[in-house]
């Protein structure tokens, strides 16, 4: 043979063998229909008669079931269709499966098919599949299937013999023992129709009214046909129930299986907690502070390894600056508050992480997580992909025709009105959905890096191809110990992904197959809990997961690099138990409910018992926020102003050597002195001269001794946002104390500044042994962000006070919006140094000589340090004799993560010259910084910008510089802000503060009280955080993930988290001051809390 052709020769057969062999360059391989057999497409037809427009979830997809129907080892595969048949799928080992729908006859009573699942439910030891229906307007073909297998590959359909032929527009059904008699009862969620997709803002009253076709449904089984016992079992439903998701579990970890629904629409999501005696009480308001708008489908799992079951629930929020800007309309928030007030939760476009705090409430933290924006998403999925002992992330998404596009949204409503008047042709329906665009993106995949956050793997691990997404579904397809996917695509074939963690990772596993009792062949509801070191892995058997799916049975484990199990646990649904010890990696491993002799005790009191603290109300001690809406004034505004209050300042005032207590009162409401009592309780003092003074809005404060004699008088520093500027009411003033704990306001003795205050802070700055003051200013009152004035305030000896700022800081006068400062001899040479923090701030250092203060802040503060902190204390946390700083700020868990190389950055002047400021915030996304306020909201405080930016894709992808060119950007204030996190600074001198960071859990929200105190009684100092802020914009939503965070001190300057079941801490609500409060031999924590009664802290 001629060498050339030799050559072509060698060349195919190298390109026949490597053809022929999966990629496993990456962690997944999408493998083909030619690869598998599989061939299945979810396709779509619309007609005038069935289409998005007389039927809201025309575009919302199949579903996929996993499981071993014939009992040889390997998963089969159902896929269900919209508008096509069903189709079963045998697997024959090494990706290879036969079709065998036909034979099957699970296609032979068709419809609209949505979710599905397999479940043994007649104990036969054989899987049998129900199948769920909706769309069609005749209720006998919305009759949801039973198929129950025959053990010879074939079906038959029973549902209705079974009592679950649910004729409702039905989502998903799970199977589960909801009362513990031993067999598997039945939830089945429904969805209202187009109607209700709207009006909840003009009828809130028709959350009272119940459909049976869309309300969510319970069926008990009874003796093997099922009841509904909706009704009595407290499932509560109306007609703005959408059902698109349902996660059983046991989420308080009491035993007993619990329900969540997401909801679409304005309805929020439902938590039906299982009150273990046949009913449930809907909790989501007791548990959880925010949840999805528009929540689609869901998981819930133990992702971070605490032994607790965590929450993902999926919403719309894109991750592109240009997806976000063409379909977010005006905020309208207004709308969103009326709905709050209606009864309606809070609820927000993006989707929500919700941490388990193991106390009964949860702690969103998605942004913080990295996985709040994937688009249009339908299911989450938690597992082990690459088998290294984190639970990973898988998110499908994707929709036919987006007809949320603001553009589509905005030529649609113009082709309409000029059709109306006369001047057009009506669009018909068909040419109204074909302008619809398609919104084809690529699934996210997300790998958990151990420590509460994900980085998004999805090209590196193989997910690049744009689809359209639905119902997914993991299993082991060819028994190597790694987790397949199997994607329901509409449009488009089914995605069969190749997991090659085993070739690529080789990190061990543990595969476990559940064998329960007649009525629950499967042990749904067991839970199995693996124990490697100080490692636990902990999974419930609920397969239905994700959206409109079920995944395989079989358990799988990564362990990572564990070479060795040191237990396995398994609790069964009747709450018997058995532990295996020394278990090897690597292989099926069978647990059975007959070897299982042992009980499992449920026991919680023990926890209460070992909580560090204590919580009273003290419901005297009460702030009364008055209404103001703050975007009035200036609508693109990042939040509110004017709810800073109250704020706490502690002292003796009368010297019985008890801590008495300052409390600021909103605008209308006096403030008010507590006087403690000799048993540590409080008792209001009235003071009339507080009365006098109700006008103003009381933020800040601070006890000294003005006059030289020797008790504690109380400056008080007007602030807010619903004042003019220099309105008398921001006006600071001084209360003398008689030496018992009255006051009496002393006129004149502040010069007059109008300052809407954040801070006071006494100190002698200069050394005449009377007590000086900062006043730090907040902000001028509808001109945010322009620096208000800050004042060094010289007192003569008898509380009088004369304004040196010029001669004595001249570099305060208009330092910036000043939140907090504190006074401390920093370089330890008897003079008070000055620290000041505030929003679009860096930390600023003043040093004192000889009653000058001098910014040397570039001397001290060495590392990029712009922020929006809240909060400065100081306290000796290391043990080595001067104070160090802990400086609360925003936190990590925001839309915008800010650096030195991407700051979020404020630019502002008055624009269109109409004599209001204009404040355009950006941030960062994908590396270029976008304005962060939509098209509207944009244009409606820049009306000269609409010409520029006639359509919303114009705007999509237009930066600071395109909205203003050059010449009018030259003289706008560039604010910027480079950091959000809270930070401990390390005192080290004239060598300057060291920044360290705190536990993550320290970045769970903003952060407005600190402080210090020895819970555990070690002797070392621990800290105490709280925060929150609720008064945001609508497209950040609130910012409530902090319930009260203690970090234990070593002594050293490191600290550890105290998970919420342990520290006891359960504060929900606008903390805005934390205070310790001492009596004759222990201290208590006093806790100022917006708009709310304010609670008190006690040490166990």
């Amino acid at each position: 043979m001629p060498t050339f052709f030799r050559n072509i020769y060698l060349f195919i057969l190298i390109c026949l063998f490597f053809g022929c062999r999966d990629n496993t360059s990456h962690l997944f391989t999408s493998l083909d229909e030619g690869r598998t057999g599989i061939n299945f497409k979810n396709t779509i037809f619309e007609d005038e008669a069935l289409n998005v427009l007389n039927y809201t979830y025309f575009y919302n997809g199949g579903g996929v079931a996993i499981g071993d129907i014939n009992n040889d080892g390997l998963p089969d595969i159902l896929f269900t269709g919209n508008m096509v048949k069903n189709r079963l799928f045998l697997n024959k080992g090494n990706f290879k499966f036969e079709d065998i729908t036909e034979k099957s006859g699970i296609a032979a009573n068709q419809g609209w098919c949505t979710g599905a699942t397999m479940v043994d439910i007649n104990g036969d030891g054989l899987l049998d599949i129900y199948i769920c229906r909706s769309a069609d307007i005749n209720s006998e073909r919305r009759k949801n299937l039973l198929f129950i297998n025959n053990g010879d590959l074939t079906f038959t359909e029973e549902a209705e013999k079974y009592g679950l032929a649910d004729v409702g527009y039905s989502t998903q059904a799970v199977f589960f023992d909801y009362d513990k008699d031993g067999d598997l009862d039945c939830f089945i969620a429904n969805h209202s129709l187009k109607q209700y997709t709207t009006g909840a803002q003009n009828n809130p009253a028709l959350r009272n009214q119940r459909n049976p076709d869309f309300a969510d449904k319970l069926y008990r089984n009874d003796n093997g046909h099922f009841t509904d016992v909706s009704k009595e079992a407290g499932i509560t439903s109306n007609v703005f129930t959408f059902g698109l998701g349902v996660s059983v579990t046991d989420i308080n970890n009491d035993g007993w299986p619990d329900i969540y629904v997401t909801n679409d629409f304005s309805e929020p999501d439902y938590l039906f907690i299982n009150n273990r005696n046949g009913t449930f009480s809907e909790q989501l308001s007791k548990q959880m502070d925010e949840v999805p708008l528009a929540s689609m489908g869901c998981d819930a799992a133990d992702y971070n390894n605490d032994g607790f079951v965590d929450l993902m629930t999926l919403d719309m929020l894109p991750e592109s600056n240009e997806g976000q800007k063409m379909h977010n309309g005006s905020e309208n928030f207004d709308k969103f508050q009326y709905l709050f007030n209606q009864g309606f939760y809070y609820q927000y476009s993006r989707n929500m992480l919700q941490k388990n705090n193991g106390d009964g409430t949860f702690s969103e933290i998605g942004q913080l997580a990295g996985v709040s924006n994937t688009d249009w998403s339908w299911s989450a999925l938690f597992s082990d992909f690459d088998n290294d002992g984190n639970k990973d992330l898988f998110i499908s998404n994707g929709y036919v025709k987006d007809y949320t596009n603001m553009d589509f949204l905005k030529s649609t409503m113009n082709s309409v009105i000029q059709a109306q008047q006369g001047g057009g042709q009506a669009t018909s329906e068909k040419d109204y959905i074909n302008k619809m665009p398609t919104n084809e993106t690529p699934d996210y995949m997300f790998q958990n890096n151990g420590d509460q956050t994900f980085t998004n793997r999805s090209n590196e691990w193989g997910f690049d191809q744009k689809t359209v997404s639905s119902g997914t579904a993991y299993a082991d397809l060819d028994n190597d110990g790694a987790l397949d996917l199997i994607v329901n695509n509409t449009n488009g074939l089914a995605g069969i992904y190749k997991n090659n963690s085993r070739t690529l990772l080789n990190n061990n596993y543990l595969k476990i197959r559940l064998i329960g009792d007649s009525k629950n062949t499967g042990g749904i509801g067991s839970k199995v809990k693996l124990y490697c070191g100080k490692q636990q892995f902990y999974q419930e058997e609920f397969p239905v997961r994700g959206f409109q799916s079920s995944v395989d049975p079989v358990l799988n484990f990564g362990v990572g690099k564990h070479t060795v199990i040191d237990s396995l646990l398994i609790i069964w649904p009747n709450d018997n138990m058995q532990i295996l010890r020394n278990v090897k990696p690597n292989q099926l491993l069978t647990l059975k409910i007959a070897d299982a002799h042992a009980k499992w005790h449920y026991d919680t009191t023990i926890i209460k018992n070992e909580q560090y603290f204590s919580t009273d109300t003290l419901n005297s001690m009460v702030h009364v926020e008055n209404n103001f809406n703050d975007f009035t004034v200036q609508s693109l505004l990042p939040n509110y102003l004017s709810r800073q209050g109250p704020c706490l300042v502690v002292a003796d005032l009368n010297k019985d050597g008890l801590d008495d207590i300052f409390f600021g009162g909103a605008k209308g409401q006096p403030s008010q002195i507590f006087i403690q009592n000799s048993n540590g309780t409080f008792t209001k003092k009235a003071e009339p001269a507080f009365l006098k003074d109700s006008a103003s809005e009381d933020v800040a404060a601070e006890f000294f001794d003005a006059d030289g004699d020797g008790d504690m008088d109380l400056y008080v520093g007007g602030g807010g946002y619903e004042f003019k500027d220099n309105d008398p009411a921001l006006q600071g003033r001084l209360y003398i104390n008689d030496g018992k704990g009255n006051f009496t306001k002393k006129e004149n003795a502040i010069p007059k500044m109008s300052i809407s205050t954040g801070c006071v802070k006494a100190a002698d700055i200069n050394g005449d042994g009377k007590m000086d003051l900062f006043v730090g200013g907040r902000v001028v009152p509808g001109k945010y962000p322009e620096a208000p004035e800050s004042k060094i305030l010289l007192n003569d000896g008898k509380g009088n006070f004369r304004d040196a700022t010029a001669s004595v800081a001249p570099g305060l006068q208009n330092i910036g919006m000043v939140t907090d400062a504190v006074w401390m001899d920093i370089n330890k040479d008897g003079k008070p140094d000055l620290i000041i923090v505030g929003e679009w701030m860096p930390i600023k250092v003043f040093i004192n000589h000889n009653g000058k203060l001098v910014d040397e802040s570039v001397d001290y503060i060495k590392f990029p340090s712009n922020g929006w902190w809240n909060r400065i204390y100081a306290e000796d946390m290391d043990g080595d004799g001067d104070k160090d700083l802990i400086i609360g700020n925003y936190g990590l868990n925001t839309q915008f993560h800010c650096t030195e190389k991407e700051p979020m950055t404020m630019y502002f002047k008055d624009f269109d010259n109409n004599g209001s400021v204009d404040p355009i915030l950006c941030y960062y996304i994908d590396g270029v910084s976008y304005p962060a306020a939509s098209l509207d909201d944009l244009t409606d405080q820049l009306p000269s910008l609409k010409r520029k930016f006639p359509e919303y894709k114009d705007y999509a992808t237009a930066t600071i510089h395109d909205l203003f060119p050059d010449s009018q950007l030259k003289d706008a204030t560039v604010l910027k802000a480079e950091t959000m996190q809270t930070v401990y600074l390390e005192n080290q001198g004239n060598k300057g503060f060291l920044l360290h960071k705190l536990p993550l859990e320290a970045q769970y929200a903003p952060i407005y009280g600190i402080t210090s105190i020895d819970a555990n009684h070690d002797g070392k100092k621990d800290l105490l955080l709280c925060g929150d802020n609720t008064w945001t914009r609508i497209k950040f939503g609130r910012y409530t993930a902090n319930h009260g965070v203690l970090l234990l001190g070593d002594g050293k300057g490191n600290f550890s988290y105290v998970p919420q079941f342990k520290s006891g801490l359960k504060i929900r609500g606008n903390v805005r001051s934390v205070a310790a409060v001492k009596d004759k031999d222990k201290v208590q924590i006093v806790v100022g809390i917006n708009n709310a009664k304010a609670l008190s802290l006690h040490v166990k």
